[in-house]
């Protein structure tokens, strides 16, 4: 629209100077509404990669990649369904590096935050050490050399990055392949070896780091078998996500269908189906937050869903008004109004047994109600590490300080995984200060007091222990106080009292209704010193537990 502009411009200079001798002047365009929104208007798009062609015969022959990502395209070019604006089906034996390449057109054509983005990969996956030593996970391409899978095989991670680059926030990572062994998946004869001789399962799944509101979803869970199947001529997952998108499978009946319900549809049959051996997983912990819709258009306000993908919620029953309604991962639809939600593992406790009130197009966490009920408030008195960070006012202004403080936390508001956090520190004492002056030397004794008081806003996430374990940071505004009073009477009272932006960052370990904590803050301020301005920065190291309520 610019450069039309400006070649109008140009143009209207070219036909003559107006009279009052101005170089040009703009000339209106007149362009439909309907055109502007439509060049304006988020974009739906997918990359499908199907990959079952391999110049090493080393790898085991696979059927139907190629006809998974063709049948995925057909769905979601239909215009009664997916209508999607563009969809490029990578599938005559893609190398690695076809793969980047599609990868660099499809962030090409991604412009806006709202566009809706679909990148589907099957293949065989297989794991391999890295030059580092490093155990990594890895897609076969079609130059892939089972003797040398890390010199010539897609790194996951790579693939992962550069979906996490594109510019939308409504993305969606499918990977049709597995990495345990079996199934779509062949490992190097060292790696097959030293997974042998391990005890259990073979090692940590990994956590996936995607951006918020992307999806990552695997069609099998880590350490399990992806499978095909002649009956079904596909994938096994592929066949019914396809499948939840021809059918319109819309749980809460708003009109669409969403990367939720596809994928949750897809999973319990492919559970069925494999009866029990196969269970797709999701890797996001923003999946369900911002509906990512495949199928259709949000018509109307749906049912009112409940949801978790979280890990430490893995197999357990959701029960509502008694009845069991879904296993978790996943979601389900429930009529508007008053509801008693429980949640359980097998003949467990519930560790959430709470009335809920919702609304028609509602959608609920439930670890949001889980924190719920180990109780939103928290309180927790603090030991407090208190001084400059830098050594020059450690030295001249106050050196590090004991001293004692409190917290109080309201948790996930004003959103989820988002705290209002108060804290306050302070602490006292005698210190003292060298000095040369005109007369000689003077060492003088001095009494300070400190006082902090900060409100910040950190987001948290779990990293461990079930997710009991978390890690928290985000911004602070804080108040500073200090006076230091002198015991020469040519001296007067000092005293500083600033309002200062700052950053604060910890670590909490839940142990029931106790947590355990630890956060650093600090605060970056100006500074007056003898009369001169400097900028300084103020920290506090913060420990201690607390009790939520």
């Amino acid at each position: 629209m610019a450069a039309l502009a400006a070649l109008a411009t140009a143009c209207a200079s070219a036909r003559g100077a107006p009279a009052d001798g101005a170089k040009g002047r703009l000339v209106p365009l007149d362009v439909a509404p309907e055109r502007l929104d439509a060049s304006y208007a988020p974009r739906r798009l997918a990359l499908l990669i199907g990959i079952q062609r391999f110049d090493d015969g080393a790898w085991a022959t696979l059927r139907y990649p190629e006809k998974d990502a063709r049948d995925l395209a057909e769905v979601l070019r239909d215009p009664g369904k997916g209508a999607f604006d563009a969809v490029e089906v990578l599938a005559a034996g893609p190398s690695g590096a076809d793969v980047r390449s599609a990868l660099a057109r499809l962030a090409a054509q991604v412009r806006d935050d709202r566009d809706t983005v679909v990148v589907y990969v099957s293949s065989h996956g297989t794991l391999a050490r890295d030059a580092r030593g490093e155990l990594r996970r890895y897609l076969v391409t079609r130059e892939t050399r089972l003797a040398d899978v890390a010199a010539t095989a897609l790194p996951l991670e790579e693939l992962e990055r550069g979906f996490d680059a594109l510019r939308s926030r409504r993305k969606v990572l499918v990977l049709a392949a597995c990495h345990s062994g079996g199934g779509k998946s062949l490992l190097p004869g060292e790696v097959s070896r030293e997974l042998a001789g391990t005890k259990g399962a073979f090692f940590v799944r990994p956590i996936e780091e995607v951006s918020r509101a992307s999806v990552v979803l695997a069609a099998s869970d880590w350490g399990e078998t992806a499978r095909e199947d002649e009956a079904l001529q596909n994938d096994i997952y592929t066949h019914f996500l396809v499948e939840a998108l021809r059918l319109g499978v819309d749980r809460n009946g708003d009109g669409a269908v969403t990367v939720s319900e596809a994928h949750d549809y897809a999973r319990r049959m492919t559970y069925e189906f494999t009866k029990g051996r196969q269970r797709p997983s999701a890797e996001s912990a923003e999946v369900g937050a911002d509906a990512i819709v495949l199928v259709g258009r949000v018509e109307r306000r749906g049912k009112p869903e409940l949801y978790s993908y979280a890990a430490r919620f893995d197999g357990f029953t959701l029960r509502v008004d008694g009845r069991p309604l879904a296993e978790l991962p996943g979601g389900a639809a429930l009529p508007p109004g008053r509801h008693r939600v429980q949640l359980a593992k097998g003949a467990g406790p519930d560790v959430v047994d709470d009335a809920v009130e919702l609304a028609p197009g509602e959608r609920v966490d439930l670890e949001a109600l889980t924190a719920r009920a180990e109780g939103a408030w928290e309180v927790a008195p603090r030991l407090a590490v208190m001084g400059f960070l830098d050594a020059r006012d450690r030295r001249e202004v106050l050196g590090p300080a004991i001293g004692a403080g409190a917290i109080a936390v309201a948790r996930d508001w004003p959103s989820h995984r988002v705290n209002l956090r108060l804290d306050v520190a302070g602490t006292g004492g005698r210190g003292a200060l060298d000095a040369t002056t005109a007369a000689g030397p003077v060492h003088a004794g001095y009494r300070y007091t400190a006082f902090t008081a900060g409100v910040s806003l950190p987001w948290r996430t779990g990293i461990g222990l079930g997710e009991r374990l978390e890690l928290l940071a985000g911004p602070r505004l804080s108040l500073l106080w200090l006076q230091r009073s002198y015991q020469l009477d040519l001296v007067a009272p000092q005293s500083y009292l600033t309002l200062t932006p700052g950053l604060v960052a910890g670590l909490a370990w839940q142990v029931g209704r106790v947590t355990v904590g630890a956060e650093v803050q600090a605060d970056f301020m100006l500074l007056k010193v003898d009369g001169q301005n400097r900028s300084s920065a103020f920290g506090e190291l913060l420990l201690g537990a607390g009790w939520r309520f």
